[in-house]
């Protein structure tokens, strides 16, 4: 493998960790319970929520656990009571079972996805301002444009955002969603994905590919311009999350979905999900079962969100609390 190849290799490595590393009892233990009107109550201690709901009004149970897809050592352990009710579940849930793929055979696809051909660059498809500004961050951070001149703007967007996550702290072997996978494999406890690994690795690449240049241009610059921003974002997000803070989540959330390039995509990518993975819960729930959800955080918010669509199907939906905040 050439040098200019291996740069490559070690960019994608620094996306995937970040983009591909992207519940369930019949009956609470008792230190668990639902929400209530008056959370602290007459004397005892304040209690907090979990970002964690428990789905009834089916022959099985389902926990759904909102899941942030990056993390940081710090984030674990995780609370316990999350912990024993994945361990007490039939089954987990995720968005994809990536627990069986190759990681080389993902890192590949990604590549493949993300590269120009036929002799095309990167040059020819950015805007001047645009290439001064990628030459002035790959100088401050150290890395030589060149490897990148065969990546197309949208996937050295993503790319860039990734490494300055991981720069931070923050890496995709640690999310939420990838802890659960990992005991669940260690477990042998069985693992049903709502969507195959195939579309996961096929649905940013066929969205953002579809973008006009000045729209990628605009992309690029964009993650060029805010990686400061990036880190501090999820950050913010872990606050929601231990606090079980729906309202600040969506804040945050809206917040990115106000991004033109984001509410261009907002249906495939969120809303459309969203009723197909309602709908496999619901066959799911028809069953005697006990099952662990875990699908990203912004699934689980505002009115077009899993929660939502259970609820409008007459299913009873109780966020969970615990008496001590999640660390």
């Amino acid at each position: 493998m050439s040098f200019t190849a291996m740069r490559y290799h070690r960019l994608l490595s620094a996306f995937a960790a970040i983009a591909l590393g992207i519940l369930l009892v019949q009956l609470i233990p008792s230190h668990i319970i639902a929400v209530a009107a008056n959370p602290e109550g007459p004397t005892g201690p304040a209690r907090h929520k979990l970002f964690l709901w428990r789905v009834s009004g089916g022959s099985g149970t389902v926990y759904l656990l909102g899941s942030v897809h990056v993390g940081k050592a710090d984030l674990y352990p995780l609370p316990r009571e999350i912990e024993q009710l994945f361990e007490s579940s039939d089954f987990l849930v995720e968005e994809t079972d990536f627990s069986k793929a190759d990681p080389a055979q993902l890192r590949r696809a990604w590549i493949r996805s993300g590269l120009y051909t036929g002799g095309d660059r990167l040059e020819n498809h950015i805007s001047d301002k645009t290439t001064t500004a990628l030459s002035t961050y790959m100088r401050a951070t150290g890395r030589s444009a060149a490897p990148v001149s065969l990546l197309q703007p949208w996937f050295l967007a993503l790319l860039i955002r990734g490494e300055e996550l991981q720069v931070s702290g923050l890496s995709g072997k640690r999310g939420i969603d990838r802890h659960f996978m990992d005991e669940a494999v260690a477990l042998r406890k069985p693992i049903i994905p709502l969507e195959t690994i195939s579309f996961h690795i096929n649905l940013l690449p066929s969205l953002y590919s579809s973008l006009s240049d000045d729209l990628q241009d605009k992309l690029l610059m964009s993650s060029i311009l805010h990686t400061e921003v990036m880190a501090r974002r999820v950050e913010a997000i872990y606050e929601a999350w231990k606090d079980g803070d729906t309202t600040a989540m969506e804040r945050l959330v809206a917040d990115e979905r106000q991004d033109p390039q984001s509410k261009l995509f907002l249906k495939e990518l969120v809303y459309k999900r969203n009723a197909s993975m309602t709908q496999q819960l619901e066959a799911h729930m028809s069953t005697p079962n006990k099952y662990f959800v875990v699908v990203g955080a912004g699934h689980l918010i505002g009115d077009h969100s899993i929660v939502q669509l259970l609820q409008d199907r007459r299913y009873k939906i109780d966020q969970l609390v615990v008496k001590e905040r999640a660390r």
